[in-house]
Formats: C-alpha cells, structure tokens, sequence
C-alpha cells in the first residue's frame, strides 16, 4: 500500500495532518529529489520510502534517485563514513579518483538540474554538487555521527559541503566547523505504519519467533542492527555473557546487509563465530520486517551498544512497541532513551550488565519505562513530525528566494 498522510491521524491526530497541508501549500508542484546510496538496508533507504510518498500526498514533485556504483566505490565510501565518525581511514588519492569518477557518472545519468530542491544524503553522493554549476537549491542531509571526523576525510570533503546552501544534521552536536552555510538540526524518523513497526497479535508475534527456530523458554535480549563494528556486537555477546550467569535469558542479534556495505559480511562472520562458543545465543541476516517486529515486540528489552550512532532507528522501533532499550549514550540515541524514563543508558559494560539484569528481574519497570517510551516515540519521532521538518525547512528557503528575486 501507498502511504497517505491521513493514515497518520489516529496517531497524531486530524488537526496535525490538517496543518501540515497548510503549511505545504507554498510548495505545490515544486520539484523535490532525494539522491542516497541505496534503496534497502540502513535506515536512511526505510525513511525515504515513506518519506518520499508523503511529500508527493503534499503536493510536492517528489524523487528518489539511487547511486550506480561499484564494489570498489562503495568499498572507498564505507571508509569514508568510518572515517567522519572517527576511524583511521584515510583516502589516498587513488581513492579520492575513484570517488569524483562515479560522482561524476551519476551526474550525468540523473539530470537533477531540472529539480527546484536536491537533498543529498550522506558522503556517497556529495562530490555531485560540483558537477551542477547552475543549480536551485542543494541541501546536504548527514546521518552521520561527525562529533569526532577524521580531519583528512573531512578537509577533502569541505569543498562539496561548502557549496551547499545548507546542512540537515540529525542533532545539535553533529553540527559541523568551518561551514558557513546554515546548519539544521532534523532528527530521524520511523513510520508507524510500515511492517516492521505495524500493530502485530502476540500469539502471531510468538509464531514468527517459533517459526525462526529461537525457543520462547526464556527472556529474549535482542539488538537488531547491521553487522557494523559500530554497532559492537561482540560486546553486546560480553555483556549477555555475564548477564546470563545472574539471570537466564537468550540472545538474538538479526541485521539484513546493506548492499552499499562491504564490511558486513566479514563483521558478521566474525560475530557468528564468537556466538557458537556461547549457549542460548542466534545470530540472523535476514531481511525479515515481520520478525524484526516480532522480536522486538517480546524481548524484555532491546539492546543498542553503538560506539558512534547517527540516530538509530530501532531504538524508537522498540520503544513503539512498549520496549525498553539498554543502551550507550552517543549521538541520536540520547534523544530517544531518556535514562530511567525510557530506558537505561550506560557507558561502561560493567553499569550495563548491571542494568540489564535488572530489567530482567522487574516486570513493573519494564512495563512502565516501556509505556512511557512509546509516547516519546509517538511525540516525537513519527515521521509526520520529520515531513513537517522538511516542509518547514523548504518553506524557508522558498521565502528566501522570492524575496532576493
């Protein structure tokens, strides 16, 4: 089914979708086009399928373009984006070649001259600005955590920025220096209505379960991420490893590969082989939303161990379903657990280990900080809330550009 907006009213409410209209209406028949890496895997591909959807519903002419590229290009922009959040990467100049080559190729396929708005998301398309000297207006949209960028990815990366009339950012930290242009802070999105986050019948969600082959015979700990060292499964499998001896549970990490990802595979190789060694432990690749949905609907609590997070969209797609997350303090993840409200927060595995085995043991917190995580969620993080952030930040540079003309 197409997504339409007035689906999103039992969750927010007529008068929110009925304002939202309004607001849209400076921008009827404005040409709109996303450009990202890729259209499955990640979140920024499960935002933009029903972000995409609703713009149009507005009235807005709204694309998406997907980047052609190769296993060598997208090996070179995985580096990148270690990079900007902090890792040693550095581009040699061969690789920065084979960067501006297929900036350039994607230029010439897509045409977006032709568009009054082009939001670029994240480095993979970035350089393609440069190939636009006439251009409307090109805004960049940054999922990344950039509070600790590597400076020579960074430096090689300004001059794109830069010629950019503004950068999204997911929060207020991910602000970046030496960019004059505006920076706005929008953060992420899940979509209440999609199947991975969709009302599922307990009985239904326990047969999914079942079916995957994971016992129901003890409390289920899951963290459903990709197979990123981002993401540090082998320390939640240190964690559930000391847990367990306080308290029986089971373990599932689940992830679905991103086809602009090279490094999940060997990620989740080295993940499956550590997990043998362990009982009570399932490690899943599968693009499966129903189970997705499932397990994160009965664990007894969600883990998100990230050591660098740009936002973390199931962290809200558990807190939607009456979970709790146990999860580290970094980047977009504090704006969704609010530490004993929502969830717990820790920063060393000894405090999470700790708070981990008290969520097993206290049904009644549980239920409580689930309770409240969801209508955080549904405040907050809907992606009504993130169309009318775009709608409003596009209105804002139309009124610009009708002014100065």
């Amino acid at each position: 089914m197409i997504p339409r907006l007035d689906e999103y009213a039992q969750f927010v409410g007529a008068e929110t979708i009925a304002h939202l209209r309004r607001s849209a209406l400076p921008l009827h028949g404005k040409r709109v086009v996303h450009v990202n890496a890729t259209n499955n895997g990640g979140g920024v591909a499960e935002i933009l399928n029903t972000l995409v959807f609703l713009m149009n519903d507005l009235g807005l002419k709204t694309g998406w373009r997907v980047l052609l590229g190769s296993d060598e290009f997208f090996a070179v922009t995985k580096g990148m984006h270690n990079s900007l959040q902090g890792a040693s990467w550095r581009p040699s100049s061969e690789n920065e070649l084979l960067y501006l080559e297929y900036c350039h190729r994607n230029a010439l396929i897509n045409h977006l001259d032709a568009h009054d708005f082009v939001i670029i998301h994240d480095p993979q398309p970035l350089a393609m600005i440069a190939e636009y000297p006439a251009r409307a207006c090109w805004l960049w949209r940054c999922h990344i955590d950039v509070t600790h960028p590597n400076r020579e990815t960074l430096d090689f990366l300004l001059p794109f920025i830069k010629q950019y009339e503004g950068v999204i950012v997911s929060t207020e930290a991910f602000r970046l220096p030496g960019v004059d242009a505006p920076q706005f802070t929008i953060a992420p999105s899940i979509d209440p209505l999609a199947p991975k986050n969709a009302p599922l019948d307990r009985d239904e969600a326990r047969r999914r379960i079942l079916d995957a082959g994971i016992p129901l015979d003890k409390p289920l700990i899951v963290q459903v991420s990709r197979f990123d060292p981002w993401k540090d499964p082998l320390g939640v499998l240190a964690m559930y490893e000391r847990i367990r001896e306080r308290e029986p549970c089971r373990l599932v990490l689940i992830g679905s590969m991103a086809s602009d990802d090279p490094e999940g595979p060997r990620i989740y190789l080295e993940v499956k082989e550590r997990a043998e060694r362990l009982p009570d432990v399932h490690v899943l690749t599968v693009k499966d939303d129903s189970l997705v949905n499932a397990l994160q609907q009965e664990a007894a609590f969600v883990f998100q161990n990230s050591l660098r997070e740009g936002f973390g969209l199931t962290v809200s797609e558990a807190l939607w379903k009456g979970t709790p997350v146990l999860a580290k303090p970094v980047g977009g993840i504090s704006l969704q657990v609010l530490d004993g409200e929502t969830g717990f927060l820790y920063r060393t595995p000894d405090e999470g280990v700790e708070k981990g085995v008290r969520l097993l043991q206290d049904a009644a917190l549980r239920s409580r900080l689930g309770a409240a995580g969801r209508e955080h969620v549904r405040k907050h993080f809907l992606v009504t809330r993130h169309v009318q952030d775009y709608v409003d930040l596009l209105n804002t540079y139309l009124a610009d550009r009708q002014t100065s003309s």
